[in-house]
């Protein structure tokens, strides 16, 4: 029998990951606050256009919830661009989790089959897999 079970995937920090996450991360703040101008001009534009007051206000109100949304990830994507500059080179970084399929036959021993396992990867190449350890859910 077949079980799908979550791995965690790990990145050691060399220069060049670092590189590449910085420009990640600072794509991702340009293309954020490229939508927090549009959503200003859209919300200026509406508000220009003869709605009732009511109207006008709910308007604002999701205009802001959005403005707020973009405005957090912002800071969030700033505190992760200085964490990375103040991590050492050799650090592994958490990139997230996959599902993997795991053979199960009876007389398995559930516990180690249920593990953790994680990939490591280094410069974009599977670099070490780790089984045994905690199990991240």
């Amino acid at each position: 029998m077949e079980i799908i079970k979550k791995v965690v995937v790990k990145q050691i920090l060399t220069e060049e990951s670092r590189d590449k996450l910085k420009e990640q991360f600072l794509s991702r703040q340009y293309q954020i606050t490229k939508e927090l101008k549009q959503l200003e001009f859209v919300l200026h534009k509406k508000m220009k256009e003869n709605q009732s007051a009511s109207y006008q206000k709910s308007l604002k109100e999701s205009f802001n919830k959005e403005v707020a949304r973009r405005k957090d990830r912002l800071r969030q994507l700033e505190l992760k661009l200085g964490q990375l500059d103040e991590l050492d080179l050799g650090a592994e970084l958490r990139e997230g989790t996959i599902q993997m399929i795991e053979q199960v036959e009876e007389g398995d021993n559930w516990e180690e089959i249920m593990k953790g396992t994680e990939i490591v990867i280094k410069d974009g190449v599977v670099y070490e897999l780790r089984h045994g350890g905690m199990q991240d859910d």
